[in-house]
């Protein structure tokens, strides 16, 4: 894995990291790909690809399962 890999793998966990704890406040992908440092676009592709799912996916999923305990 190269390093420009592992840098935005690291940037797409501390965004999820803050979407895991920010998941009741109202969030989009424009706040949470800053927390990556990077663009919204490229955010969106990245974690998708990244986590197999959207941005958007992720944090409906997480707002469920938070909801059921």
């Amino acid at each position: 894995m190269s390093q420009d890999t592992e840098d935005l793998n690291r940037r797409l966990l501390r965004a999820r990291d803050a979407m895991d704890r920010a998941y009741a406040e109202p969030l989009n992908v424009k706040a949470v790909a800053a927390v990556a440092h990077i663009s919204e676009a490229h955010f969106s592709r990245s974690f998708r690809a990244v986590f197999g799912e959207t941005p958007h996916s992720y944090l409906q999923r997480r707002r469920v399962e938070r909801a059921m305990f």
